[in-house]
């Protein structure tokens, strides 16, 4: 009887593991595939950003899942577009923050060609996100 239960926790624990490394995985275009189709999600701005800031250029907020409260649901992908004026096609920037037991984590890739790498992540992007801290690290509070 234990072994079985030893067998069966181990099973749970590999299709886990499993099911994290595929949710990590990265799209044809470079970005994580939880990003897949973001431009379709609910915007968090009316009309497009073109402030000055750390992410320069015209940006749009995308958000997967809306605020319950005061704060973000774990699972929650908020992408940043960040586009240049004038430019069409695919945003020369992609900032992304995904919330995971609690924690917000930031990458943000370059498109290099058709492909997206990333710029920076961590702890850089934290020091930033610190300043909108009352409203779960987002700097876009919606419409």
């Amino acid at each position: 009887m234990h072994s079985r239960l030893a067998v069966l926790v181990l099973v749970l624990g590999l299709a886990g593991g499993v099911a994290l490394v595929a949710a990590a995985q990265n799209s044809a275009s470079g970005l994580p595939a939880y990003t897949n189709g973001y431009a379709k999600w609910p915007k968090l701005n009316r009309k497009p950003v073109t402030t000055p800031g750390a992410h320069n250029g015209i940006k749009n907020v995308f958000q997967s899942k809306k605020k319950a409260g005061k704060a973000y649901p774990n699972g929650t992908v908020i992408v940043k577009s960040i586009a240049e004026p004038g430019a069409a096609g695919l945003p020369k920037q992609v900032a992304v923050m995904r919330k995971v037991a609690g924690k917000w984590q930031w990458v943000e890739y370059e498109r290099s060609g058709a492909t997206y790498g990333v710029l920076a992540q961590g702890g850089l992007c934290t020091s930033c996100h610190i300043g909108a801290k009352a409203n779960d690290w987002v700097f876009t509070k919606g419409s």
